[in-house]
């Protein structure tokens, strides 16, 4: 009987293990999923802000625009044209961050781009629903 009892003890010891394996790897896989979501969340938020920046920036073209046209740009100082190069320089500056952080998104969501339309396909696609080009592995 004794040996019975230690082999259903063994047993149990087992399946505990490998349950708590399966949990471990659970919980490593939520981890992970948690942490991808955080990140393009933050993407997303950076996101927004480059875009607000943008507006704020181009606002500021219009106002200098309005003023240089309208006689209130001040006579001293810096000129309204010089003004706005810079504006628009900074713009520019936003710009490419947006494009990057599109980009960054774009990977994070496991699509692929269509090699011969440009258009966005599911990362598991054979062929693009668009076109219906073979996409490459």
């Amino acid at each position: 009987m004794e040996s019975s009892v230690k082999h259903f003890w063994n047993e149990m010891t087992e399946r505990a293990s490998a349950v708590a394996e399966g949990a471990k790897d659970a919980v490593n896989d939520a981890g992970r999923y948690v942490g991808e979501k955080k990140n393009s969340a933050m993407l997303y938020i950076d996101l927004a802000r480059l875009k607000n920046d943008c507006e704020e920036i181009y606002s500021e073209i219009g106002r200098t625009f309005y003023r240089m046209n309208s006689g209130r740009w001040p006579k001293e100082g810096e000129t309204a044209e010089h003004r706005i190069e810079g504006l628009l320089a900074e713009v520019d500056v936003k710009e490419m961050q947006i494009r990057a952080i599109n980009s960054k998104l774009f990977e994070l969501s496991g699509k692929t781009t269509c090699p011969a339309c440009g258009k966005s396909c599911q990362g598991d696609a054979v062929f693009c629903p668009a076109c219906g080009t073979k996409l490459a592995k």
